[in-house]
């Protein structure tokens, strides 16, 4: 049987605690943007951007980078034709869909409601799920 080095063993260990998956960064600020929509209703695409980029600045950084022109850019195709699923709901729209579907504070509400009764129905199921 061979021998270990212990500086070796210590740093291989150090090697397996630090690896993370890279970070997904355009996926957090597709979060962010989803909840400035979700948070503003009836929000356009200029005041949607400006306030991304004053309440997530990070976010549109580390996603997009910082120049204005390439930022402007990709904030516009993300606008239009990027998806977000909601993870609560499964809804999968584009940006601008999404805008529409919050125009207003009902909207949001009705969609509040979608939730908790996707909520409900889950927890349902589950319950069935064991009585069999």
């Amino acid at each position: 049987m061979g021998q270990f080095d212990l500086n070796e063993v210590r740093f291989l260990l150090n090697s397996i605690e630090t690896i993370e998956e890279d970070p997904d960064f355009y996926g957090e600020l597709k979060d962010a943007a989803w909840n400035v929509l979700r948070e503003n209703p009836g929000i356009g695409f200029d005041e949607w951007m400006q306030t991304l980029m004053e309440q997530y600045p990070a976010e549109v950084v580390d996603a997009l980078g910082s120049q204005p022109a390439e930022t402007y850019a990709s904030l516009a195709d993300m606008w239009d034709s990027a998806d977000y699923e909601d993870p609560e709901t499964g809804e999968c729209h584009s940006f601008q869909r999404w805008a529409e579907y919050f125009t207003t504070d009902e909207s949001v509400e009705l969609y509040e409601l979608l939730i908790e009764a996707k909520r409900e129905i889950r927890r349902l199921e589950a319950r069935k799920c064991k009585r069999q």
